[in-house]
């Protein structure tokens, strides 16, 4: 009989030092933590020096072990002390795709107690210039696309512009930057649990991304919930580990998102697992570095699993290594994970459930409870995430009944940035009141039905609805929009936007959209329009029925 996995983790909490437990008063509320000597990124990040010669990281033709990756961020670091006078709290952005510079000057920003801030690769000039001003970066770290955006404006700002894989060969180029300190031990900085460590933007539901600022505390403390689960997960199901096999995944999102950042990339580093970056997602190549590479752990979005799932090309690689088909930052349908175990018989499905303003902690559910529960997110994550469901007056409700997810952990973001107003309604008494609406069965376990903020989640990316219907609403020829998201089997969501044209006008879907290239990222295009010469329908209330609209685009997509 199989051991209870709750049994499991409260064993390991009480004899694995770095998952011991302790109460803990933070901003003023308890939370239960870890007890760990792991305080900080500074010294998680050193976990790096336990498997010096194992692959870290893979890129096309590059290979970087665990302590050449740290060497080289090592180097970065004492690069941006001495050549910028960088202290302790001040903020880094990083705009660029996946890159290995992007990891190193992840490292050696946290490392010396700096905040990193990763902006959206795929936003606009005046998107980047919003997140850089918001945050109040002093550097930017950019790629070639990225450079270019960020030169329109950055010479007029004062600021520093650090180029990665550009075609610039001056002194700010990253490589160049680092050649005088690559003997350079990593600085030596004091840098508390609780100190600021990142600001990652999310769209909301006021338009502008608001800026999300962690502590040290809050990612690692999910990073090491993961890890007693899956040690807990492995005790359960009586799997021996085998140590002539490196743990290996591959990085499939980008890293300015938490499932790219946490689950990929700083989750590797408890176990010195590889990880394989892609340079853009592509499910053909994946095919390949899942046999090349022997890959372990796959995930991403579950729109990921399901495209290499249904490649016509997959019987022609070897998919043996796979073990774990993960996702997560978007809905899983129901029917696609009894599908996944019969097409990858040795690997388990899996799900998490969480947010930016999480960590990504939340909820989590793999191979057989995920079989049994398909529609769920799993349990709340143990031993430090709680959840509960409450209605609009903060009033907790019954198992089985609907409302809003609230989670508390020490995990949580700490604020918004530079937004007191909207950190305060974010949270009541400790709990984060999330905007999704759920409930949790008899079995504690969480179903999510909705979304109460207006957001649309497309393939993993936030958008929201009031920032796209604010650029649509600047055309001349539009009176109103109603911006929204239909389901979709591969994206989860797709954007779709009903609106009212001057009758004067007859406007072709195709203008719009060619109008909108020039204020709004890509993937903030709707992908379908519903034009009306009337007034959109309205609730009694007086607001767009977006409910109506949403219902009638269903039937017609």
């Amino acid at each position: 009989m199989k051991q209870i996995l709750d049994d499991i983790i409260n064993d390991i909490c009480l004899t694995e030092n770095d998952f011991k437990l302790k109460q803990e008063t933070i901003r003023g509320v308890n939370y239960k933590c870890f007890d760990s000597k792991i305080l900080n990124l500074n010294d998680y990040f050193k976990l790096s020096l336990e498997y010096p010669d194992k692959d870290m990281l893979v890129f096309k033709t590059e290979r970087y072990t665990f302590k050449s990756c740290y060497d080289l961020s090592s180097a970065f670091a004492n690069a941006l002390i001495k050549n910028f006078n960088i202290k302790k709290g001040d903020r880094i952005a990083i705009a660029s795709r996946n890159y290995p510079e992007w990891i190193n000057s992840f490292i050696a920003i946290t490392s010396i107690g700096a905040i990193a801030v990763p902006l959206n690769s795929w936003w606009t000039s005046d998107e980047l210039k919003y997140g850089i001003e918001n945050s109040g970066a002093k550097i930017i770290i950019a790629d070639d696309k990225r450079y270019d955006l960020i030169k329109l404006f950055s010479d007029k700002s004062n600021l520093s512009l650090i180029s990665i894989r550009c075609n610039t060969d001056d002194d700010l180029n990253w490589n160049n930057l680092i050649k005088p300190f690559l003997k350079m031990k990593m600085p030596n900085i004091k840098i508390k649990p609780d100190d600021d460590a990142t600001i990652f933007y999310t769209s909301g539901s006021t338009g502008y991304p608001k800026g999300v600022c962690s502590t040290h505390r809050s990612i690692i403390s999910t990073l090491l919930q993961w890890m007693v689960v899956s040690i807990a997960r492995g005790v359960r199901d009586k799997i021996e580990p085998d140590n002539s096999i490196q743990p290996s995944c591959m990085i499939t999102v980008p890293l300015f998102h938490v499932t790219g950042s946490h689950s990929q990339f700083m989750l590797s580093f408890l176990s010195g697992r590889k990880m394989v970056m892609l340079y853009k997602w592509d499910p053909l190549k994946a095919l390949e570095l899942i046999e090349s590479e022997k890959i372990i752990s796959l995930s991403g979005v579950p729109t990921m699993t399901l495209e290499v799932m249904r490649h016509p090309n997959r019987h022609d690689f070897d998919l043996s290594s796979l073990r774990d088909l993960s996702g997560g930052g978007a809905a899983r349908p129901s029917s696609h994970v009894q599908k996944l175990k019969i097409e990858f018989p040795d690997a388990k499905p899996g799900l998490g459930y969480g947010l930016t303003e999480t960590n990504a902690a939340g909820a989590v559910t793999s191979g057989e409870e995920y079989l049994k529960k398909p529609g769920s997110t799993g349990q709340p994550t143990k031993p430090l995430t709680e959840i509960i469901i409450c209605d609009e007056n903060n009033k907790k409700l019954p198992n089985g009944i609907s409302g809003e997810v609230y989670i508390k952990t020490p995990s949580n973001f700490r604020c918004y940035w530079n937004d007191k107003k909207a950190t305060n309604e974010a949270f009541y008494q400790g709990w984060f009141k999330t905007g999704d609406i759920g409930f949790l069965d008899e079995d504690n376990y969480l179903f999510i039905v909705d979304r109460a903020k207006d957001i649309v989640i497309r393939g993993g990316e936030n958008i929201s609805c009031l920032e796209v219907e604010d650029a649509i609403n600047g055309h001349p020829n539009i009176l109103e929009a109603s911006v929204y998201g239909i389901p979709d089997e591969r994206l989860g969501e797709i954007l779709c936007c009903s609106i009212t044209i001057n009758n004067k006008e007859d406007i072709k879907e195709e203008e719009i959209k060619n109008y909108l290239k020039n204020h709004l990222a890509g993937f903030k295009i709707p992908t379908y329009f519903d034009f009306h010469k009337k007034q959109l329908p309205r609730t009694a209330s007086g607001k767009i029925y977006k409910l109506q609209l949403r219902k009638e685009m269903e039937k017609r997509f």
